[in-house]
């Protein structure tokens, strides 16, 4: 089963998400606070009241430094000096400490010091006038005793009426969550596009498409999840094949049994008849041939039974640890007899030292029984070499004979069950056609391989099978 490495967990990314949407909500809400808000008038505003305080300091240190009269207009004049005259939209105002006016010019919204005052310390003033005046004050001890000074300067800060700031506040916080949902939706989209691909992708499954491979995308859960759909989809499909092989193997397998079981059976139930009918009654050969029939009929279905149990999915092997090159030995030393007698010479290159494997050995020496029968029936005549030799961590044993050239299909389908190379000379000599197959499948069971190769006039079996270090 396959699994995605360094994993972003879906929970992870969907956080991350939110926290994003969010943050530019939030940046949206106070952008949009601050549109409405005129914060560039603020710092002129404070700039302004930094040259009013400034003046207003100035004006008080020379009236005091000057010992000022209240009455002294003329020397109010000339300690506020030219900044009269530059600062014509200013208005100054000297009172006495009851209020009364003494000395005024400039712009001024009012005189009533008692309501500047409260003005002032409430920051909450308005005008008439196109600008609105903020007033400074700040006292003054003159000749008579304590006064007030007063300097008025256009402010332009515009006063919030509480509904219009509410009113900005909702159109803030909306377009705050409209930019939070527009953001949402669109981080997620990918997220719900894959889920609605993945859900495809299932029907499609569920519908025996079986060929179909969701895209896995990201490294997260619903990666991991296409990746394991697909693992699914691929072992419902090896199994369905399995299962479409294994059922058209058994429709082989009786077509195949009928006519080989058919051919022997036929002759023996004529020779039968004929003993029956006494048309040639102590005739030798008749009873000589349907017993060799009969012996052919039996070999058939002892094969037959013993491919029918190595296929059986609990088949048990009985393992014992062996010198696998001793082994090989013995067998062709039990053959060579009869290969000579067929006109064969056998070449052997296997190691002398031990060359240790844990196998059935019943079964194994049934694989290369049936192998070297194979080679003692087909085989053209010439020199069959037996090759054993430990690569890494199996051995590897080829069994090659002289033969004519066999095309891959062939090649392919030689270890078939009942398939047999050239079906003319095929029917004139014994075999059932499970010998290469039973071979194949108890090299399977050995967690080994088994395959053919052709080549250069020969052909060659070969063997590949665990070793032990």
């Amino acid at each position: 089963m396959r699994f995605l490495p360094l994993k972003l967990n879906l929970n992870v990314r969907l956080i991350l998400i939110f926290i994003a949407c969010l943050a530019a909500a939030t940046v949206t809400f106070f952008l949009t606070v601050f549109y409405f808000t005129p914060l560039e008038d603020y710092r002129k505003q404070e700039k302004v009241n930094n040259q009013v305080e400034k003046v207003l300091a100035d004006w008080k240190a020379s009236l005091e430094a000057g010992n000022v009269s209240l009455s002294d207009s003329k020397g109010i004049e000339e300690a506020l000096g030219t900044v009269k005259d530059q600062r014509e939209e200013w208005g100054f105002l000297v009172t006495e400490a009851e209020g009364d006016v003494t000395y005024r010019t400039g712009k001024l919204y009012s005189e009533d010091l008692p309501k500047l005052l409260e003005q002032k310390l409430r920051n909450d003033y308005s005008s008439g006038r196109d600008e609105k005046q903020a007033p400074f004050i700040s006292t003054v001890m003159f000749q008579e005793g304590l006064g007030y000074v007063v300097i008025e300067a256009p402010s332009r800060l515009k006063a919030i009426n509480p509904t219009t700031y509410n009113q900005q506040l909702l159109l803030a916080f909306s377009l705050a969550v409209v930019v939070f949902l527009v953001l949402f939706v669109l981080f997620m989209r990918p997220v719900t596009r894959y889920i609605e691909q993945i859900e495809a992708g299932i029907g499609r499954i569920v519908d025996h498409d079986w060929t179909y491979e969701i895209p896995v995308k990201g490294r997260d859960e619903l990666s991991s999840l296409a990746a394991n759909i697909n693992w699914m989809t691929d072992q419902l499909r090896l199994r369905f094949e399995r299962e479409r092989e294994l059922e058209q193997s058994k429709s082989e397998l009786i077509t195949n049994l009928s006519h080989d079981l058919r051919t022997p059976l036929t002759s023996i139930i004529g020779y039968l008849q004929l003993a029956k009918d006494q048309k040639s009654p102590g005739d030798k050969g008749y009873v000589d041939t349907t017993y060799r029939l009969s012996l052919k009929l039996k070999g058939l279905m002892d094969e037959l039974f013993e491919y029918t149990k190595l296929t059986h999915h609990q088949v048990e092997l009985q393992t014992d640890r062996v010198d696998f090159a001793a082994l090989l030995h013995q067998l062709v030393g039990e053959y060579t007899p009869i290969l000579e007698g067929k006109g064969l010479h056998v070449e052997m290159d296997v190691p002398e030292e031990p060359v240790l494997v844990t196998v059935d050995i019943e079964k194994m020496i049934r694989v290369f029984d049936n192998l070297l029968s194979n080679v003692e029936k087909y085989s053209l005549e010439g020199t069959i070499n037996l090759r054993m030799r430990v690569e890494g961590d199996r051995v590897l044993t080829s069994l090659s004979n002289p033969s004519d050239p066999v095309n891959p299909e062939e090649l392919h389908r030689l270890f078939d069950q009942f398939y047999r190379l050239d079906e003319a000379r095929s029917t004139k000599i014994a075999g059932s056609g499970l010998g290469l197959a039973i071979a194949k499948r108890i090299v399977e069971l050995h967690d080994g391989e088994i395959w053919a190769e052709s080549g250069e006039g020969e052909l060659t079996v070969w063997v590949a099978l665990p070793v032990e270090g």
